[in-house]
């Protein structure tokens, strides 16, 4: 293997295809080079690192040792160091704090730095880098970077996309922890994968005559590339030892016996001191002389080329002789070199390591030191060191300190949550739960496995943990708080049993409060708001109005779990969308500062919702989108299911059937497995609605009667959370259903009226209006009709006022008033056409055809531009023909625009006269 900044030797071509592919300036994009040990990934890595920098990369790199595979973050201390500078005093507060708590920078104490905002700092960081030059993260021997790093890196890449930032990784095939994860951030077209393989006979011997110095003979050099099978690292070693190699010497040597007899030929102080730098976090010669006792202890190593030394630190010449100089020195002597660098070292975690590692069986010092490592390791947002911390303390605790183990795995099973990894916190969990009779402490097991199960998608039993659990708190008043928290958190997501939901809020916001726990308090009530909104309960505005009263306080945790989150979901039911559309967008920024991921891809289904409402369907599909795609990026299968259903629900509105029915089916599909049961919900609400406007009543009713069943036996009565209702009882109607049509609506228009939600009660009123139609009162409805557009005035959303527009047209023609019938179709028509509702466009223009006499349009024109063509030709300026027809000025000069072109005319005076000279209506 080529020395260290030396020009490596015989991969010109695999070095030629990294350089092409590493674009600066190009999209976020990953090298991997992998092969066996001794192969030469270090020095191909370390050429395209330096070929990187000369091409005007920013350069961040880190060479992980298996000894630093325990310490967390020590990765990403390597590579981020002085990139750190100016830009960490830029970065969002808990951003900035979390990175200097990480990486020790900092030690402020307090509640440990959230890890989604750590990860969203390394991700603002590298964005701040890449906006200055191009930036190269390189890390050697990947396979050894510690899992801390690892996730926080990865979450980073993931959304880097457009980013000009290139990972160069490389890993030792086989062996080794499984650090994947890195890597498959980066989209599989921008991955490049080069694997080493053997060198020629040439290129060997060209290697091997640049770093010995000397042309060995022919013969020599045929042996050694026979036995090395052209592994440059096991060729130098077999060439400084002649004698293995020598015909006739027997079998072919290994690699791993090379390096043994290699170490092994080192005096004992010197192997002693070897094994202290391959152990040692940061190992240096001042920490290596003084654990071994002797002054300059290295320099034999130095002097075999087994380490080197630079500004006092120690690094291997190859981790194969890390190994090597671990493994061959006597356990006992390792575990008493472990004791004594523990009585070294200052850090909790370091210090833990080398007593575990020192234990030669249980001890309850050392699990106690374990305990206190884990915790410092969690402390600084390091989740996954903290649960292998845990897990060691729990396996180290003697067999009569019960208690203290199950403490001590308890503890590893949620650090196992934290860091992603579900699988192994359940089953740590279940495990102790199992071991624990009934009681205050399997009561904060049984919180914490809730807690798992809730987010690992079985709702219906985390509820029960819960339960169970706050039933076993007895005097602890604050776990049995927070399982009743939980428990009605997740009755709420399974919309059952909501009045006791309510009272399990209740209950443990009484106890939040008794205990001085305000943000818990806080998080209580916005749970218990939910459960009253849904079941229409008029103190729900009581209990808002005290939740956001507690905001400050609940502002630094995690956004689901603060009162404006709470709040504007309850707003946007009670008609505000337009107002807690901006309350969303500060949740976002405020949630990509925390780098709270869940959160995130929750509120971009809520903005999907006010989209839709507010008639921005294009909007409702992007933020759909966005919801899914983060979603699946952080392994939340419901919140999946719940964009799928968002964006399925857009469709519906415009009409797009093919995607709406697709989409929902995916949704419904997904939402029955995870039981999410608001994706369930809105799947299907899309589904219904698409079979109303494509004029198919029964498929509408069949797809949303047992959702109206549903809502009715759980109570829940808020209208804004039920709008589904509507489009039940208008194709009961259409189906002659008039009886059930009638009873439903008396019930959905109680609750609207009770409650006083304004775009409920113009939806009552257009149902009334239509079922007064089909029953022979044509006047009564007309009357119907009327009240309903002015209701619409209260709560402006462009649908629903667009339909029933189309009712009212519709009924008017009926009624024999076709001048009246055809304006307010051709209205009905520009609406649905201006919002893209491409079924009830037709549905519209279909009416207006039914309407003899001249036609909706002239010269080409469509509805829209006929519209705002006679307005303009009356004499009315851009800006109040947008204000007549609810439009934008620039909406109404692009369509100008087009009907100048359609019409070959320039000026708005001959469009008058344009419009003047068209045929004549035919009278009715």
């Amino acid at each position: 293997m080529a020395a260290s900044g030396a020009d490596p030797v015989g991969r010109a071509e695999e070095l030629a295809a990294i350089a092409d592919f590493l674009e600066a300036g190009a999209p976020a994009c990953a090298v991997l080079v992998e092969g066996e040990p001794g192969i030469g990934k270090s020095t191909v890595w370390r050429a395209v690192v330096t070929d990187a920098a000369e091409r005007g990369f920013r350069t961040l790199r880190a060479r992980p040792a298996e000894s630093e595979a325990q310490f967390a973050f020590s990765t990403l201390t390597d590579l981020l160091g002085d990139a750190l500078g100016d830009a960490l005093e830029d970065l969002p507060s808990p951003q900035r704090r979390a990175l200097e708590v990480a990486l020790l920078i900092e030690d402020r104490g307090g509640a440990p730095p959230d890890r989604r905002a750590l990860s969203a700092g390394v991700l603002s960081l590298f964005r701040a880098l890449a906006a200055e030059q191009p930036v190269l993260v390189a890390i050697d021997d990947v396979q050894w970077m510690d899992p801390s790093s690892a996730a926080v890196l990865s979450f980073a890449v993931r959304r880097l996309r457009e980013t000009p930032l290139a990972l160069v990784l490389a890993r030792r095939s086989g062996g080794g922890n499984d650090r994947r994860a890195l890597e498959q951030a980066v989209p599989e077209q921008r991955l490049r994968r080069v694997s080493l393989g053997p060198m020629g006979f040439l290129e060997l011997n060209a290697l091997l005559r640049e770093r010995l110095g000397t042309a060995l003979p022919r013969p020599v050099l045929r042996r050694i590339h026979e036995l090395s099978g052209g592994n440059p690292f096991f060729a130098l070693e077999l060439a400084q030892a002649p004698e293995l190699i020598e015909p006739g010497h027997g079998l072919p040597p290994t690699l791993d016996l090379l390096v043994r007899e290699r170490i092994g030929a080192l005096p004992e102080h010197a192997r002693q001191a070897l094994l202290v730098a391959a152990v040692a976090f940061q190992p240096s010669v001042e920490l290596v002389d003084h654990v071994v006792g002797e002054r300059d202890a290295l320099a034999p190593a130095e002097t075999a080329r087994v380490v080197e030394i630079d500004h006092g630190s120690v690094r291997f010449e190859h981790p194969l002789l890390a190994s090597a100089a671990y493994e061959l020195v006597d356990p006992a002597l390792r575990r008493d070199l472990h004791r004594r660098l523990a009585e070294l070292v200052s850090d909790p975690e370091e210090r833990a390591v080398h007593l575990a590692a020192a234990a030669a069986g249980p001890d309850e010092a050392v699990a106690a030191a374990l305990e206190q490592g884990a915790a410092r390791a969690r402390a600084r947002g390091a989740s996954a060191a903290a649960a292998e911390l845990s897990d060691q303390a729990a396996q180290l605790t003697p067999t009569d300190r019960a208690t203290d183990r199950r403490r001590r795995a308890a503890d590893a099973g949620y650090y196992h949550f934290e860091s992603g990894d579900s699988r192994r916190a359940l089953e740590v969990l279940e495990a102790v739960v199992g071991e624990l009779p009934a009681g205050g402490e399997r009561a904060d097991a049984l919180c914490r496995l809730a807690r798992v199960h809730s987010y690992s998608d079985d709702l219906q039993l985390a509820t029960d943990l819960f339960l169970q659990a706050a039933e076993e708190a007895g005097s602890d008043r604050l776990t049995k708080a927070r399982a009743l928290e939980g428990a009605a958190t997740q009755l709420f997501r399974l919309r059952r049993r909501l009045e006791e939901a309510v009272e399990h809020a209740k209950t443990a916001a009484g106890l939040a409060r008794e205990l001085g726990q305000e943000a818990l308090f806080a998080e209580v009530l916005g749970s218990r708001l939910l459960a009253e909104a849904t079941l229409g309960r008029e103190e729900a505005k009581a209990t808002l109005d005290e939740a956001l009263a507690h905001q400050p306080a609940a502002s630094a945790e995690r956004v689901l779990a603060q009162p404006k989150w709470t709040a504007s979901i309850a707003r946007m039911w009670w008609d505000e969308p337009l107002a807690v559309r901006q309350t969303y967008e500060e949740l976002l920024e405020r949630g990509r500062e925390l780098g709270d991921e869940g959160s995130l891809a929750y509120v971009y289904v809520m903005l999907a919702q006010a989209d839709c409402l507010l008639g921005d369907f294009d909007r409702g599909l992007r933020d759909a989108e966005a919801a899914r795609e983060i979603a699946e990026q952080a392994g939340q299968a419901m919140l999946v299911a719940y964009g799928l259903a968002m964006r399925a629900f857009s469709a519906a509105h415009r009409g797009r059937a093919e995607d709406c029915r697709e989409t929902a089916e995916a949704a419904l599909e997904l939402a029955r497995r995870t039981q999410g049961t608001p994706a369930l919900h809105f799947a299907t609400a899309a589904l219904g609605l698409l079979e109303l406007s494509l004029g198919r009543p029964e498929e509408a009713v069949a797809r949303l009667d047992p959702l109206v069943a549903f809502a009715r036996e759980e109570r829940i009565c808020e209208p804004g959370l039920t709008r589904y209702v509507v489009d039940d009882v208008e194709a009961l109607i259409e189906l002659g259903r008039l009886e059930e049509a009638g009873e439903l609506l008396d019930w959905y228009g109680g609750n609207a009226a009770r409650l006083a939600r304004g775009s409920a009660l113009a939806a009552v009123s257009r149902c009334r209006a239509l079922l007064a139609a089909a029953e022979g009162g044509i006047e009564e409805s007309l009357v119907l009709f009327e009240r309903a557009l002015e209701e619409h005035n209260a709560a402006p959303f462009p649908f629903d006022r667009a339909r029933t527009m189309l009712a009212f047209g519709a009924a008017l023609r009926r009624a024999k008033q076709k001048a009246d019938a055809r304006k307010m179709l051709e209205q009905a028509v520009a609406e649905f056409e201006r919002l893209g509702a491409a079924a009830f466009s037709e549905r519209a223009q279909a009416e207006l055809g039914r309407i003899g006499g001249r036609r909706p349009s002239a010269g080409g024109l469509t509805a829209t531009e006929q519209q705002i063509a006679e307005l303009v030709a009356e004499g009315h300026s851009n800006k109040e023909v947008a204000a007549a027809l609810f439009v934008t000025v620039k909406t109404v000069e692009a369509n100008l625009s087009k009907i100048y072109g359609k019409l070959g005319i320039r000026s708005r005076a001959a469009l008058a006269r344009r419009l003047e000279r068209r045929e004549t209506p035919a009278k009715p």
